[in-house]
């Protein structure tokens, strides 16, 4: 296997196209093994995550390839896959802070009833506000058991 990690230089190119054509290399050479490295970092074996995260490992790797300092074929291979690791971390560790959390902590047996806008258990506020009972009697029983031992302890 040639070595990639530092190759030759020509007079006519500039140090970007030298970068270019590097990385260039570098890609050819060591995509498949990356990208296994990183199917296996994925959990569920989900193929499309693994392959966004290597594109976001080797585009990290195109960012610092300026900065890299590796020698041999196996430095490199070490130097992509610890940023290929550190991708997958960054990952899971972005979704885990970011979980959604439900904004209506209501009874789950209120939620798709229709509205009967007339009579309930609520007033209406002086403001203008209305407020729409449960219809057709449904409602919740533990409510309901609730209500009526408030309505008995006020007539005693």
């Amino acid at each position: 296997m040639a070595n990639s990690a530092m190759p030759a230089a020509t007079a006519a190119t500039t140090p970007a196209q030298q970068l270019n054509e590097r990385f260039a290399t570098i890609y050819a050479q060591f995509q498949p093994r990356i990208t296994n490295l990183v199917r296996n970092e994925v959990r569920g074996g989900n193929h499309h995550l693994a392959e966004d995260l290597t594109a976001d490992a080797f585009y990290r790797a195109w960012l610092d390839l300026h900065k890299c300092t590796a020698t041999t074929d196996a430095q490199l291979y070490s130097w992509l896959a610890t940023l290929a690791r550190r991708t997958v971390t960054a990952h899971y560790r972005t979704k885990k802070n970011t979980a959604e959390q439900p904004a209506d902590l209501g009874h789950w047996s209120y939620s798709n009833r229709p509205m009967n806008q007339a009579g309930g258990y609520y007033a209406p506020a002086p403001t203008g506000f209305r407020t729409a009972a449960i219809g057709n009697g449904d409602s919740d029983p533990d409510m309901d058991e609730a209500l009526r031992r408030a309505r008995q302890a006020v007539k005693r």
